[in-house]
């Protein structure tokens, strides 16, 4: 509340407002926020988060590149940033500011695409492939499959190649630990591809895995030979599994 001070000036609040006497002067002020300064608070916390999910990123979109390369559209680090960010936050263990990916949920980067117009459920069709990891081991069966019934075939496109990455990173730093490339050649679109089985064994323990799989596309010129045909603006590749171990 406000009162008259000696010199019959008004002192002290009433409502939004602050009533000091300066020089003689009766000065008026609105009431300080001090609800915003506990949102700042948050929105530091928060930052503090959304940096955390940024270095996260980076360092798995690192374990990703060799397979990648350049080929993934502009705004594919942005949706992984946001899968990373969110993952994070699903923990019931961490305050806000201190979240971390591999306390949170990770799996929520299974789905990932680096190219949303050219998806590859698209593309690929494997009804019977397994990815399973039981003690330390990781193992991928792909099923027998036809090559014109399972998978979609650009117009130009004459050869083909299913491949498989696995990324293996630190789960405090994300650091890559390691990474293998399983692939099936796929030399017609008129063949039959026979079962296959790839196995990844002593992996190392507390380690967050990515298996990413992307076909390839090769078309053939009379002059240059085989030419690859996915570049950014095409490649179906998608984040298939993620496992901690």
């Amino acid at each position: 509340m406000a009162k008259l001070d000696s010199k019959n000036g008004l002192q002290g609040n009433i409502g939004n407002l602050v009533f000091r006497n300066v020089n003689g002067k009766t000065i008026v002020q609105s009431r300080p926020d001090t609800a915003g300064k506990a949102r700042k608070g948050r929105a530091k916390q928060t930052a503090t988060d959304f940096g955390r999910a940024s270095q996260i990123t980076s360092s798995l979109f690192r374990g990703l590149r060799p397979f990648l390369s350049t080929h993934y559209d502009p705004q594919f680090f942005n949706r992984f940033r946001k899968a990373v960010y969110q993952g994070m936050k699903m923990t019931s263990t961490l305050p806000q500011g201190s979240l971390d990916f591999w306390q949170g949920e990770p799996t929520v980067l299974e789905g990932l695409e680096t190219d949303l117009k050219h998806q590859y459920p698209q593309y690929v069709q494997l009804p019977g492939l397994q990815v399973s990891l039981e003690a330390g081991t990781l193992e991928i069966n792909v099923p027998q499959f036809k090559a014109n019934t399972n998978l979609y075939w650009p117009v130009k496109a004459s050869e083909a190649e299913l491949g498989y990455w696995i990324s293996v990173y630190d789960s405090k730093t994300y650091q890559v630990l390691r990474h293998e490339l399983f692939r099936i050649p796929i030399p017609h679109k008129t063949r039959s591809i026979p079962a296959s089985r790839f196995t990844a064994t002593a992996l190392p323990a507390e380690a967050l895995l990515l298996v990413t799989t992307g076909v390839l596309y090769f078309t053939a010129d009379m002059r240059l030979g085989k030419l690859g045909m996915n570049s950014k603006a095409f490649n179906p590749t998608q984040v298939l599994k993620v496992f901690r171990t």
